[in-house]
């Protein structure tokens, strides 16, 4: 039987579209397409959407079991990997300049800036050759094109989901090349050393001296300070804490994460803006977000990143909001993510805190199905695509411009091509020599 036609203890469809239940039920369906369980939605078949728990999913997947083991348990070389990971957000792409890029970031390290250029000379070649790849050398000498700027495999830079690349007056090689041979200043001497010094996410003492001493004026309650949900009228508040249903421990977790993704995209250390303003450009809210995502579950990474807890919060960016209004979070918590004062700030810790207590309610209605944070907000990404499949015709314009964001299933020999021993062996013993 149809899952939409079946009937709920109120005589309504049990997966309204419009609802909450019509979140868990793409959930529930693409869960059983990648546990191979039961017939499965034809849509989620055949379409490439990722499975619910995160580690399943291809970047992620390839953030833990690529370059964790290559940066071999030194976290300056985890944070590396995972922060320059998110530049092409692309691991086909990330495995074919991996070998230069390595050496391009030892020498850097090394303070050999000759000897670093030349290897992100070489970095820069592959690029180059990746974006023409696939395309009529006629067209490209014509000037009717210029590269392939999306895509998997042999082809492309980076990932649909955003134009990662983009930097003014350089082409789409050009950019990348600059974030993968500048973020390294910025994130090993900025944003390691502010996550060092934050506290743990479920250290409650240190959390709560570390708000009086950063965020007296803010926070003047802590967790109990009552921030705007939103009013059209007037204003409402409600305390922090109230927002995650009493749960100070959650509260506390989620507040204090918010404020470092802030934190680490607006430091307040002089030193840290300093080198974020130089060496970060291009590094916005979606970037910082898949450090979160790929730390979700990884023992290894959580065990370097205490300040992280991914089951109590992620980041939030625009492209969970269409999956947000597609399930009717906002009208079920009475929360608005922006209060009403126009479009949302991702770089605001009050827009990051109430986008929390979103995900915070979506767990709480569905507790056994112990989803993380991040797995919500990714879920929701790629759930407001498959609503509006749902509720389109394939021929139409909105049907084809969400399948083509999602894209169909990606070949198993294409994936494995990611998670070859050899090139991790490889790797590995390029990085090893700077170990301490």
């Amino acid at each position: 039987t149809d899952a939409s036609k079946k009937r709920g203890s109120m005589g309504l469809p049990k997966y309204r579209k419009g609802s909450g239940d019509f979140f868990w039920k793409y959930v529930d369906e693409v869960g059983k397409k990648h546990a191979r369980r039961g017939k499965v939605d034809e849509i989620v078949a055949s379409h490439d959407f990722p499975p619910p728990i995160l580690t399943g999913e291809t970047n992620v997947k390839f953030a833990q079991k690529v370059l964790g083991p290559i940066a071999q348990g030194s976290k300056a070389w985890q944070l590396l990997l995972i922060g320059l990971f998110q530049a092409p957000d692309q691991p086909w792409c990330m495995c074919e300049v991996l070998f230069p890029l390595l050496k391009g970031i030892r020498a850097l390290r090394s303070g050999s800036k000759v000897q670093a250029r030349r290897h992100y000379d070489a970095l820069q070649r592959i690029l180059e050759k990746r974006y023409v790849r696939s395309v009529d050398p006629k067209l490209i000498a014509s000037g009717a094109r210029k590269g392939v700027i999306y895509g998997y495999g042999d082809v492309g830079l980076c990932s649909a989901e955003h134009q990662t690349a983009v930097l003014p007056g350089k082409t789409h090689p050009e950019g990348l090349r600059w974030k993968l041979e500048n973020w390294p200043q910025w994130l090993e001497g900025a944003v390691l050393p502010l996550m060092d010094d934050w506290p743990r996410s479920g250290d409650a003492d240190a959390i709560d001296v570390m708000l009086k001493r950063r965020f007296p004026r803010d926070l003047p309650r802590g967790i109990d300070t009552k921030i705007p949900i939103g009013g059209k009228v007037k204003a409402r508040f409600r305390s922090i804490s109230a927002l995650f249903g009493g749960d100070r421990r959650y509260a506390r977790s989620a507040l204090s994460q918010a404020l470092l993704f802030c934190e680490i995209l607006k430091p307040a250390d002089k030193q840290q803006r300093k080198l974020r303003l130089r060496y970060g450009w291009g590094a916005g809210p979606f970037v910082v977000r898949g450090i979160w995502m790929d730390v979700c579950r990884c023992r290894s990474l959580s065990k370097n990143f205490p300040a992280i807890d991914t089951a109590s919060f992620c980041p939030g960016f625009v492209g969970a909001l269409a999956g947000i209004k597609a399930c009717g979070v906002e009208a079920a918590t009475g929360i608005s993510l922006s209060a009403g004062k126009g479009g949302p700030n991702w770089s605001n810790w009050k827009v990051q805190i109430r986008f929390a207590a979103w995900l915070h309610a979506l767990q709480k209605a569905r507790p056994q199905k112990g989803l993380h944070c991040t797995e919500l907000e990714a879920a929701l990404c790629f759930f407001s695509r498959y609503a509006i499949m749902s509720g389109c015709k394939p021929d139409s314009a909105a049907y084809q411009r969400a399948s083509r964001a999602i894209g169909s299933n990606i070949g198993a020999a294409t994936v494995r091509k990611l998670f070859d021993q050899s090139r991790i062996q490889r790797a590995r013993a390029i990085v090893k020599p700077s170990l301490p």
